[in-house]
């Protein structure tokens, strides 16, 4: 296994899946809840991200095929996406296709929050979806493993996020958030525009030159 592409997989996934980004609101939705509960709800998140994931990339070939999709169709659509999700992150807006006020507000009535809003769709949204989606498309049937690892370690880095906001809470200012999520947002960014780009070439070959 490749581990330079593992790791290309796995470090994009988790910009996409931006826990970070979603610890202001993991530690606003627990704010009553005891350390055990939080960290209850953390490891919630992180399943449920996972598995949202994996039968994301285990399902992702089926579907392409049912509906006649093409991969440059996707990268298209995906880098769309992305780009919109990176102009959100940049601006320091709330992801626009992540969740809505209403789901926000019944999400902190919830028992369990860590399934919903948390999980899905904060984290496992469409833009992790469709990057997962993407991944496992043009990776082939050898590219299977290398996303299904990078989507468990993308789970496992939910879990050490959350885990360590709580325990570093008072340090977590929202300037050093801030600063993080801009930056992630950037490298989003660029991740969407190369998947634009990509796409376009394969679509318009003689328009668009591949990159």
């Amino acid at each position: 296994m490749d581990i330079a592409e593992l790791t290309r997989l796995f470090v994009t996934l988790f910009v996409i899946i931006s826990p970070l980004g979603a610890v202001p609101l993991f530690l606003a939705m627990t704010v009553t809840d005891s350390l055990e509960r939080r960290r209850r709800t953390g490891l919630i998140a992180a399943v449920t991200t996972t598995i949202t994931l994996i039968a994301a990339a285990l399902l992702g070939d089926a579907a392409f095929r049912f509906f006649g999709i093409t991969l440059d169709a996707f990268r298209i659509a995906g880098g769309v996406i992305l780009f919109l999700y990176a102009l959100d992150m940049i601006q320091m807006r709330q992801t626009r296709m992540s969740t809505t006020d209403p789901e926000m507000e019944e999400g902190v009535q919830r028992s369990e929050v860590g399934v919903i809003p948390l999980g899905i769709p904060m984290l496992a949204g469409p833009g992790s979806i469709t990057s997962v989606l993407v991944m496992r498309i043009q990776g082939g049937e050898a590219g299977l493993w290398p996303v299904l690892i990078a989507v468990i370690l993308g789970g496992l880095s939910v879990l050490v996020c959350f885990w360590f906001a709580v325990a570093m809470q008072r340090w977590l200012t929202p300037v050093l958030l801030g600063i993080l999520l801009r930056l992630e947002g950037l490298l989003l960014a660029a991740i969407a525009v190369q998947m634009l780009i990509v796409g376009l070439g394969g679509a318009f070959p003689g328009i668009v030159p591949r990159a």
